[in-house]
């Protein structure tokens, strides 16, 4: 597993967050630090860098490739006569 430095990790992803994204992880971050142990406390942080909001997203891991954007498009079954109606399928 690799070891994530979570001070690190959370501070960079608050500086991602927008006000109003900083006041519901602020309080989210409050109420699970009082009522979770130390461990349940690091699990729960811990999942949330990896989910939205305070995940980075790497927006060329969406990228399609012209290659792959061919094949997609020979394996729909396109019919000439949908374009004229406009239905597309």
């Amino acid at each position: 597993m690799q070891r994530v430095e979570l001070t690190k990790a959370t501070m960079q992803g608050w500086s991602r967050l927008d006000p109003e994204q900083r006041d519901k992880f602020f309080e989210a971050f409050v109420s699970a630090a009082l009522r979770l142990d130390r461990l349940q406390f690091r699990e729960w942080l811990r999942k949330r860098l990896r989910s939205h909001p305070l995940v980075a997203v790497d927006l060329t891991a969406f990228a399609i490739s012209d290659r792959d954007m061919a094949l997609l498009l020979k394996q729909l079954p396109f019919r000439a006569d949908a374009a004229d109606r406009g239905t597309g399928l």
